[in-house]
């Protein structure tokens, strides 16, 4: 159970990093829309209780035209979990302490990461249950699919309870995983993020922003 945990730490730090090994994709268009206030200097992120990391933050450092540049880092306790960030690309690994920055565009329109050779779109909320987006990672074909749009305020968050989009993600051929998956909000952006096993267990970690 630990060490399912653990994995699910490292693939949200795989998330921030891995697109840059994207080798040909489809650009996609600059996200349009209004400046979200979460994209704006000084707001920070937080992840809930994961056995085996600690001290897990994210803060937008600047703002310009658009793109936020965020820093994240976490203290790792748990080896397996070290071990696995050593081999992600663009870590940076102290010690015990992980850290990464990376560019996005966060507006009320949805959010994309925003790299040298292009844009690649986490979500964007006006998107239909089936929307599908491709690309070609390491070497792999990666597939994005939104399985999901909630109708009523029903997934828990902090106090209460929101609509959210799920998007789901195959293809990148990590051992014991089947799919990752996206939890999304128009108003609070990236809420959550869940990975299913092969085994057919699952386990799910929730995004907070300060504002």
């Amino acid at each position: 159970m630990k060490t399912k945990l653990v994995l699910v730490s490292a693939l949200l730090f795989s998330t921030i990093s891995s697109c840059d090994l994207i080798e040909s994709i489809k650009p996609n268009g600059d996200l349009g829309g209004t400046q979200s206030a979460m994209g704006e200097v000084g707001n920070t992120f937080s992840l809930g209780t994961i056995s085996g990391i600690s001290s897990a933050t994210a803060e937008v450092k600047t703002l310009n035209s658009g793109i936020s540049t965020i820093t994240a880092s976490a203290t790792i306790s748990d080896p397996t979990l070290l071990t696995i960030a050593k081999n992600i690309p663009d870590l940076i690994v102290d010690g015990n302490k992980v850290s990464v920055t990376k560019k996005y565009r966060i507006t009320d329109e949805g959010i994309q990461n925003v790299y040298e050779d292009g844009n690649f779109t986490l979500v964007k909320y006006s998107d239909k249950v089936g929307q599908k987006y491709t690309h070609k990672v390491d070497g792999k074909t990666v597939t994005r699919e939104i399985e999901y749009i909630s109708t009523d305020n029903e997934y828990p968050y902090g106090f209460m309870e929101i609509k959210v989009m799920k998007i789901a993600e195959t293809g990148r051929g990590i051992a014991g995983v089947s799919k990752i998956e996206y939890i999304t909000n128009h108003k609070f952006g990236l809420v959550g993020f869940k990975t299913y096993f092969e085994d057919g267990s699952s386990k799910e970690v929730r995004f907070y922003s300060k504002v």
